[in-house]
């Protein structure tokens, strides 16, 4: 098998006090049959003075307005040309140098590339302690997103050959609902039982979780066509883990994360 391409993409607007992080981790994978394409949001801070310090071993920068974060990730789509896409944005960063090595040790021996390949996650709470978190069968699409989506790659023909990109109408789930219709045609897909991603807790999502539940409704309505009674179902249990989460957060750590380390 032929060496395995990766586009790497990083959205960024306005984010001196965190793109250096990912840019490093990115730079620093052992594996280096990637592209690297920075998209910004014509950011008005330091960031492209930062970006321009790396502008060697980064493939490709492009800085103007966008619609957000969903419209930036289209404009990535739409430069890649690797095998795979995968998502690490401004302040999100691979699990350690060797990431990508291991992704394709899972891979080269097999007779037919995966369609998606996904694996875990690390989350790093407000005391900087790593929560080890297990993705989930992808199966279980219909109850949300399996594992972070930077911890996700996509088979780059696939998304072309779909025509799939992110649905601008959705503010927070757009990443969900280009999941779940890529997995609707899906032929393979691969688990990888380590981490992807570190990412911090605290982000935009979670922030406006009440508008996620509601998108997430519409779309296992739309795209996964989920009956009204059992979306109803999920959509409630859904909110249980949030008030969960919300008030007895240690709970909800005990059952869904693994503490690795300080």
């Amino acid at each position: 098998m032929a060496n395995i391409k990766f586009s790497i993409i990083t959205i960024v607007y306005n984010g001196e006090n965190c793109i250096k992080e990912t840019l490093d981790s990115v730079l620093n994978q052992s594996y280096k049959s990637y592209e690297y394409i920075i998209v910004d949001g014509n950011s008005k801070d330091k960031t492209l003075e930062i970006c321009d310090n790396y502008k060697d071993n980064i493939t490709k920068i492009i800085s103007e307005p966008d619609n957000g974060l969903y419209d930036a990730m289209n404009k990535g789509i739409k430069l890649a040309t690797g095998d795979y896409i995968l998502f690490l944005n401004c302040g999100d960063t691979f699990f350690d140098k060797y990431t990508l090595e291991r992704v394709v040790k899972e891979i080269k021996n097999l007779d037919n590339l995966p369609d998606l390949i996904y694996g875990d996650s690390i989350e790093v709470d407000q005391k900087n302690i790593l929560l080890y978190k297990k993705a989930r069968d992808y199966h279980l699409i219909k109850f949300g997103l399996f594992t972070h989506h930077q911890s996700i790659f996509y088979k780059l023909k696939c998304i072309k050959n779909l025509d799939l990109s992110y649905n601008l109408n959705y503010k927070i789930g757009a990443d969900y609902d280009f999941t779940a219709k890529f997995l609707l045609t899906c032929k393979n897909v691969l688990y990888v039982n380590f981490p992807i991603c570190k990412f911090k807790q605290g982000g935009f999502s979670s922030k406006k979780w009440f508008t996620g539940l509601i998108e997430q409704f519409l779309i296992r309505k739309k795209a996964l066509n989920v009956n009204i009674i059992e979306n109803t179902v999920i959509t409630i249990l859904q909110l249980t883990l949030v008030f969960i989460r919300r008030i007895f957060p240690f709970l909800y750590n005990f059952y869904r994360f693994r503490k690795i380390r300080r």
